[in-house]
Order: C-alpha cells, then sequence, then structure tokens
C-alpha cells in the first residue's frame, strides 16, 4: 500500500488524486471548496475517509502561508478562515496517517521542477494563476528561498549582495523585500492576475448563465466581441508586469505559468505578446538570459497534487 492521497486546495475546489510511488494519478475528483471552517472540516475528512484504507500518506497542497516544520496554516491566502489551522496534526490524530503540507504555489513549482518545464533549469519560476497570484522559484530541482537565492547568483546587479532573512514566498513578500516598481504591487493589491476574477468577470461580460472558463475562450476563438477582446488583452498585460518586474530583478532562465487557465494556449500566446510589447515600449533595462521563454507549466492543473506528492516523498 505505497499510494498516497494528494490534496490541493483551492479557493474555488479541493481537488484530490490518488498518487502511486511513482507519480502517476490514478484517480481524481474535486468537491466546491465550503465557505466555513466547519464545512471545510467535513468536505476534507469526508475525502480522506472515502481513500483512508487505501493510502499509506496524505500530501496537501494549501494557499498561504505555511509552516512546514509543524504542518500548519499559518494564514490560508484569499481562504479567510484558515487562520492559524493546525492541519497537520489534526489530520495525524484523526486517521493516523503521516501528513505533509506545503504552500500551493511551491507544490507547483516542485513539480515543475522535478520532472516539468523546469527541470534542469538553474533560475526558474512558476507563477500559478487561480483565485490569487502565487510564485515558487527553483534551482537545479528544488524549490528555492529568498535567503538562498543570493548564493545562487539569482539576482541582478547590486541586488546579488542583498541580504534576505528566512521569509514566507509569497510574491507580495518578494515585491515588499525587494521593491518590485509600482505598477506591480499595484497589480498584486488588487489580484488583478486572478484567472478566477477574470473568467468571473468575462462570463458576466457574454451574460452567460455561470462562470465558464471554457465559452470564454470559445468566444475569444470566435473573435467576435471586441469587449472581451480588450478584457483579456488587459488581463495579460496585467501578468506580463508581473513577469517584467521578476526579470528585472532575478536572472530567469524559464518562466512556467500554472493553474489551471494555462491549459489555454491562447492565454501563452497572449502573455508572450503583452511581455514583447511591454519590453519593446518602455524604458527598461532589462537584461534577459539567453533564450528566456514564457511557457505552460507542463502538468498545468496537476501540478499541485504533483508538487504536494514529491514533498511527502522527501519528507516521510
Amino acid at each position: 500500500m505505497n499510494h498516497c492521497l494528494a490534496i490541493d486546495i483551492g479557493g474555488t475546489f479541493i481537488k484530490y488524486g490518488l498518487i502511486d510511488q511513482t507519480g502517476l494519478i490514478m484517480e481524481q475528483g474535486k468537491e466546491k471548496t465550503p465557505p466555513t471552517i466547519e464545512e471545510f472540516w467535513q468536505t476534507l475528512e469526508s475525502i480522506i475517509s472515502s481513500y483512508q484504507d487505501s493510502v499509506s500518506g496524505l500530501a496537501i497542497a494549501c494557499p498561504g502561508n505555511i509552516d512546514t516544520q509543524n504542518d500548519s496554516v499559518k494564514t490560508g491566502g484569499l481562504i479567510p478562515y484558515l487562520r492559524n489551522i493546525p492541519l497537520g496534526q489534526r489530520l495525524m490524530e484523526t486517521f493516523a496517517l503521516p501528513v505533509e503540507v506545503l504552500n500551493d504555489a511551491d507544490a507547483a513549482g516542485l513539480a515543475e521542477a522535478k520532472t516539468g518545464t523546469l527541470k534542469n533549469c538553474h533560475c526558474g519560476a512558476v507563477l500559478v494563476l487561480g483565485t490569487g497570484v502565487g510564485l515558487a522559484l527553483v534551482s537545479d530541482g528544488q524549490l528555492v528561498n529568498l535567503a538562498q537565492l543570493p548564493g545562487k547568483d539569482f539576482f541582478h546587479g547590486p541586488l546579488a549582495t542583498v541580504e534576505v532573512k528566512e521569509t514566507s514566498k509569497p510574491l507580495q513578500d518578494l515585491g515588499q523585500i525587494l521593491g518590485l516598481h509600482w505598477r506591480g504591487i499595484k497589480s498584486l493589491v488588487a489580484n488583478s492576475g486572478s484567472a478566477v476574477q477574470f473568467i468571473r468577470q468575462a462570463s458576466h461580460q457574454l451574460a452567460l448563465e455561470q462562470e465558464d472558463g471554457k465559452e470564454v475562450f470559445h468566444q475569444l476563438e470566435s473573435g467576435q466581441d471586441s469587449l472581451l477582446q480588450e478584457s483579456f488583452t488587459n488581463y495579460c498585460k496585467e501578468i506580463a508586469y508581473l513577469i517584467v518586474n521578476l526579470c528585472l530583478l532575478l536572472q530567469l532562465e524559464t518562466l512556467a505559468i500554472g493553474g489551471g487557465i494555462s491549459q489555454q494556449e491562447r492565454l501563452i500566446e497572449g502573455i508572450n505578446q503583452a511581455f514583447d510589447e511591454i519590453v519593446a515600449t518602455e524604458q527598461l533595462n532589462l537584461q534577459l538570459q539567453p533564450n528566456f521563454k514564457i511557457q505552460a507549466c507542463r502538468y498545468q492543473n496537476e501540478a499541485n497534487l504533483l508538487g504536494a506528492f514529491y514533498h511527502f516523498q522527501e519528507t516521510v
């Protein structure tokens, strides 16, 4: 019984997958993320109960600030009730299984660093577009934090000598510590890079009965709605500005876009186009690495599950 149950806690859905020891996702499903902490525990424990006799451990990806030493959630990102939650301890006591908890963006980054688009990459990043925006930095198959970066020649110019204390790794922290310019900070504060927010606004604009990402991109492909195209172009520009800011600071070789929306080739094309336009039109001292590229995560919507699994394998 070497299977692991990986769980990806998101602002919209709680996704889960049964993964064998080779990293193959054998089956998966999802439940709507509940509005209260009481319903959250009920949903989570119901999912685990259905697999309890089939797995040897639980690997969890969760948004926000995670204490990986104690497998607890200090803050749950855009899920307000996840604050100071002893997630790992409660699940270990309830199910008598080992539990490992990792930040969701870090999980995506680890999956891509191990066997995805960032494999063999010395300086790479994953930007996860979901309910919010998450960032993971990786080097040579492993996650790296800000305190580790200077020694790895990640920074440009004078920033290479900056002293950074151990810290959590949300994109906001990088901005506060290193001074991303105003456009990037403004975008983060407004959560303008949220894929969920874009799909919600676009669905409303199209007068759809419910939020429907596939229909939004179908309409974009048709090219018949100029206002929708304008909204999409602006969304891609917001993401491109975040990437430009990162490239001003870090010697990135590859930037991978994660989250379910990364499955849309049009999105990757739109972000690349917006990035090229910003670089061409604004006076920036942008020292891009040779062959720098922006591409989709290999594992897209499954990256968080796989990354949580890899973290479990390394830690337990």
